[in-house]
């Protein structure tokens, strides 16, 4: 009787994660949040992401105080980076024009958008002549965000990488009422393309919702 129930309850929690799943969007952002209190401002501090080929996303503010929002990988030579940035649609929002940055061993050192670790290279990827972003309606959460760009970048050496969000504007600014104009604003920030949830994440999904809500300012509007 008991193995029946445990059987059970193995094959209950397999059709749950199942239909978790399922209920993300295959077209989209289809990504397992990132929550964390890392301070991710930079590569000392860096938000580690254990397995770059799941779909991940982190959700920061880019600010005067926390100018860049940094994530580790550790990967093989050769592997295909897949990243993705957008912004909540917010009207605050339609200018903003965040970078990503990816920084590691064997890319090129000519493009340094900040100080980088040494021994690496940057590869900036910039969304600045993006007239017309990507508008995504998240069914699932309820939230609007548009996409910025996507890229899949080959990495060429084994070793640790970093994707860097920032805004170029702001790096760029002069003056105190610059900096003050172009201090950033909101942007989530995406490694991977498989799609894995687990019994976990279905449990954690309520709270996850709330937290992403609020990031994009669902109830605001």
């Amino acid at each position: 009787m008991r193995r029946r129930r445990s059987q059970g309850a193995i094959f209950l929690a397999c059709m749950l994660v199942t239909a978790l799943a399922g209920a993300f969007p295959r077209h989209g952002l289809a990504h397992r949040p990132l929550f964390t209190d890392d301070k991710a401002t930079s590569a000392k501090t860096a938000i580690p992401v254990a397995n770059p080929t799941i779909s991940q996303v982190v959700y920061r503010e880019i600010t005067r105080e926390s100018p860049r929002v940094w994530l580790a990988l550790d990967v093989a030579e050769g592997f295909e980076l897949f990243v993705q940035i957008g912004v909540p649609v917010l009207d605050r929002l339609k200018g903003f024009r965040p970078a990503m940055a990816i920084v590691g061993p064997g890319l090129s050192k000519d493009d340094r958008p900040f100080e980088l670790p040494k021994d690496t290279g940057a590869r900036v990827l910039v969304t600045g002549h993006v007239e017309k972003p990507r508008f995504f309606h998240e069914h699932f959460t309820g939230t609007d965000s548009w996409i910025l760009r996507s890229e899949t970048v080959i990495l060429p050496k084994a070793g640790r990488y970093y994707l860097v969000a920032y805004s170029p504007d702001d790096q760029s600014a002069e003056t105190a009422e610059e900096k003050s104009v172009n201090r950033g604003g909101k942007l989530w920030l995406s490694v991977g393309k498989k799609e894995s949830f687990t019994l976990r994440d279905l449990i954690d999904f309520p709270t996850w919702r709330r937290k992403i809500q609020a990031f994009h300012e669902v109830h605001r509007k």
